[in-house]
């Protein structure tokens, strides 16, 4: 079986290959071909994957290719992780929407919207490549971001592709983590869009515990994901928000802390990443892969280690240590022998490329259209939920009447999304305009207009030209 992955001139491209050594032998994956247009990237991380590959007992063929049509022939599985304009948009696109004093996080909002102008077409044409050359029924797993708004893309076009993010199923490691269970222990349901949902249910052999931990002051003070958000608020959803929900739930705080820092996120990444590949020049990627690992991994600490403190002004970890027996909650006894659901985007894909071939049912919160899961959303509306996956493949779960305030600020960004793919297609800055004004972290006729122009101007050697 051939597994590809596009977009592999990357930083995850070894996690994703660490993720794959677990798998490839009871998968039978016998290829991974590794695609990226740019040489240098591809160079190094692609020497990077096969040393991994090297040290294994079992390992796939590595592939390392700059043609599409190459990396996607004959594929049965296909993941994306593509970053059109390299981190040098990113930064453009965060620092523009600063300059209009709106917050310019590259997935969420107005970043959000410029990034997946740039995405959307890149993304179309890896799809039409694999409908053309993979296997017939490959299955393409997105990650490219923003996830939700490019899978709606793909849907809308007519192909069949699954968005997966590692965020959402972070809520399940992070739970696992501070109760001390393995996460395949638990069901924990999901549901809202990417990067703006909810865990509502906990379960454990078959009991709903999160009444009983979000009862429980010690659990709201010590879960870790909590640091992102005044612990009143926590108390009051009852429930465990995504942590980008931190944009909507505390905007001005976030953007408060964003004009005040010296550097954007998108440029604190763009200077460690050219940090990384200056030490990576200097060292010899047939005979110094050692070295290279040990500073992959050292600028790697930088970046995890920097993660939402710009945005939350550094205060994420004032949290304390959580016993668990004083929870008193009997089902967190239970000790089974369910695998570990594996941390990352990459994790997400296996485990789920695994219930399909293998027949081996597991709950994943993926990037999915409705059908019916959340009333009040078309069936077509991506959304992400929590899904049963098997060897019928993805089945969301009914989710069933949600809070009135969170299926309201859902369908304001659903209408967001579906206007900006609108606007991707045809090229318009009318209807950029129309779809940031739709957003919350912009509301604003007038200020979307000067985004629309501006992200038109930047994005066009990308797109093409826009037309008012």
């Amino acid at each position: 079986m051939k597994l590809t992955l596009i977009g592999g001139g990357s930083v995850r491209t070894y996690y994703f290959v660490e993720s794959l050594l677990k798998y490839c032998e009871r998968l039978h994956i016998t290829k991974l071909s590794v695609m990226d247009t740019d040489p240098r990237k591809l160079k190094y991380f692609g020497a990077l994957a096969m040393y991994l590959a090297a040290r294994a007992p079992v390992s796939p063929e590595i592939e390392l290719t700059a043609d599409l049509k190459q990396a996607v022939l004959d594929a049965d599985f296909i993941v994306t992780t593509i970053r059109a304009g390299n981190d040098e948009a990113r930064c453009q696109d965060e620092r523009i929407a600063l300059s209009h004093g709106l917050i310019g996080q590259e997935t969420t909002g107005a970043g959000g919207f410029s990034y997946a102008m740039r995405s959307i077409p890149a993304m179309l044409n890896i799809c039409e490549a694999a409908r053309k050359y993979a296997n017939p029924g490959a299955v393409v797993f997105n990650f490219t971001n923003p996830s939700g708004l490019v899978t709606q893309a793909m849907r809308d076009a007519g192909y069949r592709v699954i968005g997966i993010c590692d965020n959402a199923t972070g809520i399940k490691m992070d739970l696992a983590k501070a109760l001390g269970i393995g996460g395949g222990e638990m069901f924990v349901r999901v549901y809202g869009l990417n990067h703006l949902s909810w865990a509502d249910r906990v379960e454990i052999g078959g009991k709903n515990i999160l009444p009983e931990l979000m009862a429980n002051e010690s659990f709201i003070e010590a879960f870790h994901p909590f640091a992102y958000f005044d612990r009143g608020l926590i108390r009051q959803l009852g429930k465990i928000p995504n942590g980008y929900l931190y944009y909507y739930y505390h905007r001005e705080r976030a953007l408060e802390n964003m004009q005040k820092s010296p550097e954007t996120r998108g440029e604190a990444i763009l200077r460690i990443n050219r940090e990384m590949l200056a030490a990576f020049d200097k060292l010899d990627v047939e005979t110094q892969l050692p070295q290279m690992e040990e500073t992959f991994r050292h600028y790697m600490g930088l970046r995890e280690g920097s993660y939402m403190r710009l945005e939350t002004g550094g205060g994420l970890h004032n949290t304390m240590s959580l016993d668990v027996n004083a929870l008193g909650i009997p089902q967190l006894r239970i000790k089974g022998g369910s695998p570990e659901i594996y941390e990352g985007y990459a994790g997400v894909a296996f485990n789920c490329i695994q219930s399909m071939v293998e027949n081996k049912p597991i709950d994943l919160a993926l990037n999915v259209p409705n059908n019916g899961a959340i009333p009040g959303l078309e069936d077509g509306d991506v959304v992400e939920v929590t899904c049963m996956v098997d060897k019928n493949g993805v089945k969301p779960v009914h989710i069933g009447e949600i809070p009135e305030d969170e299926l309201n600020l859902i369908r304001l960004i659903k209408r967001y999304e579906k206007l900006s793919v609108l606007a991707a297609q045809e090229r318009s800055i009318s209807l950029a305009a129309q779809a940031l004004m739709q957003h919350p972290l912009v509301a604003s006729y007038s200020l979307a207009k000067k985004l629309a122009v501006r992200y038109a101007a930047v994005n066009e050697p990308y797109t093409g030209a826009w037309r008012h």
